[in-house]
């Protein structure tokens, strides 16, 4: 008999953090489920360890792969999944034990295309007691995409009905913001969405996570991102606060570019940047309503690389 609920589960040399990770899963109060571990050619013990506790609870299922990326294994996960429900989480974060029991329930009794609940940042693991919480629905998911405090962009504090994904994969060219784009996919194809006020999904941070790479591979994929949610926003014909957001994002992944160019002394590929986008830059700084301070830092990045570099460089060496 087929579970009810995928749990998609990538690890790539976790093995410092992913037995407690798949502890919070296994202890879930909603049992009817199958975790699916996509071990991305790890060269550490994680693939061992997952195997271990396979082998002690038939609801884990463990996939190795050749590595290709958290979207490759992701999609491995989306091929080999059975529910009818879909989730994902990433094996070094943390779940409440009532997570799933009450989004599964939230996404039956309101009829949405799936369920978001709150996120809590921290360095290690800390269970929150469960307390109900409410419930937002909404029949305009698109409107979400910039909500605060939910993190929408992202792809693993969800359940999913497995027909919405349907075809929508993760980019597996890109390095960094994968969840945005898929999640961005979602909202377009999406009918209703639920929010669920608990904070039930925990995002530890760790030194060596990706998010806290400050690497120009990061940099690029998060502008690539940014530019093709925009874009697709624009092929669809969507205007007003979502489309004005999603180009807010897009210009500002732009100055990211910028910014990082300046902090490595990158000046020709600040130039080309600069020149590539300088049109958009203007109409963001011309257009966009944003405090006096903070357009005079765009501007500070956006006018020169001699100017970008004497605000926000030399000051620094000069005074270490």
């Amino acid at each position: 008999m087929k579970p009810s609920l995928s749990i998609i589960m990538p690890v790539y040399n976790n093995e410092c953090y992913v037995q407690d990770t798949l502890e919070s899963v296994l202890a879930q109060t909603y049992r009817d489920m199958e975790v699916l571990v996509i071990d991305d050619g790890s060269t550490d013990n994680s693939l061992v360890l997952c195997q271990k506790m396979a082998s002690r609870d038939e609801r884990v299922r463990v996939i190795p792969k050749e590595n290709g990326g958290v979207s490759s294994a992701r999609n491995r996960g989306l091929a080999e999944a059975q529910g009818r429900y879909i989730a994902f989480i990433d094996s070094d974060d943390c779940i409440d034990a009532k997570m799933y029991e009450v989004m599964i329930d939230v996404l039956e009794r309101e009829k949405t295309d799936f369920v978001n609940c709150r996120v809590i940042k921290e360095s290690a693991y800390k269970a929150i007691p469960y307390e109900a919480g409410t419930v937002e629905v909404s029949n305009l998911p698109l409107n979400y995409l910039s909500k605060k405090g939910y993190f929408i962009d992202s792809s693993w504090n969800k359940v999913y009905r497995r027909e919405l994904i349907g075809d929508i994969r993760f980019n597996e060219k890109l390095a960094y913001s994968e969840d945005k784009l898929f999640v961005t996919e979602i909202l377009l194809k999406a009918r209703s969405i639920a929010l669920v006020s608990n904070i039930f999904y925990h995002y530890i941070q760790h030194e060596d996570s990706l998010s806290r790479k400050d690497t120009k591979d990061v940099w690029i994929g998060n502008f690539k991102v940014h530019e093709r949610i925009y874009r697709r926003l624009e092929e669809d014909g969507i205007i007003g606060a979502v489309l004005d957001s999603a180009f807010r994002g897009y210009v500002r992944s732009i100055i990211a570019l910028l910014r990082y160019d300046i902090k490595y002394r990158c000046e020709e590929d600040y130039n080309r940047t600069l020149n590539e986008h300088r049109e958009v830059l203007k109409r963001f700084l011309r257009d966009t309503p944003m405090p006096l301070g903070k357009k005079l830092e765009y501007l500070t990045y956006t006018t020169s690389y001699g100017l970008a570099s004497l605000v926000h460089y030399y000051p620094k060496r000069r005074w270490r």
